[in-house]
């Protein structure tokens, strides 16, 4: 059974939501539950994808793997001015 619940959503996103219903034929719930499920898989496919490397290198190869990272992206901050 489908609860009632309140939240707030910017302006142009209630709009967006509208037009997709509208566009689609179907109710605004059900572009939200949509939406909210095609996100929740987004994110668990992006955390099984990292997942796979898991275990394969040791602690010192990823301890260099992450260094190396982070002096990439320090690198690119500064290249970036951030």
């Amino acid at each position: 059974m489908k609860q009632a619940t309140n939240f707030r959503l910017d302006e142009a996103i209630l709009n967006t939501i509208g037009v997709l219903a509208k566009d689609l034929h179907t109710s605004k719930t059900n572009i939200v539950e949509k939406a909210v499920l095609q996100y929740a898989a987004s994110l668990a496919s992006n955390r099984n994808s990292l997942l796979q490397f898991a275990g394969s290198l040791n602690a010192d190869d990823a301890d260099t793997m992450l260094e190396t990272i982070q002096q990439d992206k320090n690198r690119k901050d500064d290249d970036l001015h951030l």
